[in-house]
């Protein structure tokens, strides 16, 4: 466990991952890539598409209230469990290792993407086609967000409408 909130850390200070949150115009509220409540938005959650029983989740999260939040778990009904999952190298291996809670600060952002931060399914009950999307929630202390996960190429590194602004 420490080892794990170590890593959690690390990520919290690498300015690529924690960043200052930026606020996109309201008129995009209602928007199909965006989830909100309570100041917290989830935007561009997206997954590769796969025929393994494993899946890595990316999303941009951005803590627009004015108090620290901590993400703590995640789930679907694709997949029998969802954790999340940071990138670590263990003398010289890269593997993924579980982060129990991962506190985001007051006004910050954290990118969930390729080689750092994920949500990690396993158990999935299909294949990940390529345009179809599932249904992910993503569990804080006291909130709880609902998100539609897009499915992109087996080889994307990045959402598809990544860049534009919500």
């Amino acid at each position: 466990m420490i080892r794990a909130l170590f890593v959690s850390f690390t990520l919290l200070a690498s300015p690529a991952i924690a960043q200052d949150g930026h606020r996109a115009d309201d008129e995009h509220e209602h928007d199909e890539h965006v989830a909100e409540a309570s100041g917290i938005r989830a935007i561009h959650a997206w997954a590769n598409a796969t025929d393994a029983s494993t899946a890595l989740v990316y999303v941009e999260i951005e803590n627009g209230s004015d108090t620290t939040v901590t993400l703590i778990g995640a789930e679907t009904e694709i997949a029998a469990n969802a954790e999340i999952v940071g990138l670590e190298n263990t003398s010289g291996e890269l593997r993924y290792t579980a982060i129990p809670a991962l506190p985001i600060p007051a006004g910050a952002g954290m990118v969930f993407a390729p080689n750092g931060l994920a949500i990690a399914l396993s158990g999935l009950s299909g294949a990940l086609v390529q345009g179809d999307h599932f249904d992910l929630e993503l569990e804080f202390e006291d909130i709880h967000l609902d998100l539609e996960v897009e499915i992109e190429s087996a080889s994307a590194t990045q959402h598809s409408h990544a860049g534009h602004n919500h």
